[in-house]
């Protein structure tokens, strides 16, 4: 019996200014054809966008100036 190639993941990357771009445009179609993607792209980025915002912020805090008082 053949395996489906449907069934078999994909990996994409894209930047988080591009899966914005990507929710953006799904947005501005009827909600039940695309809900379930939306659901999807949002479940599977939600881990990494918060690791990313970790970095993020632990670059900024590490370029503020230390005031001596």
């Amino acid at each position: 019996m053949a395996n489906e190639v449907g069934s078999k993941p994909i990996n994409f990357v894209f930047t988080v200014d591009q899966v914005n771009s990507i929710l953006n445009v799904l947005g501005q179609s009827p909600f039940v054809q695309v809900a379930n993607l939306i659901n999807l792209i949002q479940s599977q980025g939600a881990d990494q966008f918060a690791k990313i915002q970790e970095e993020v912020d632990a670059e900024e805090a590490a370029e503020e100036p230390v005031v001596n008082e």
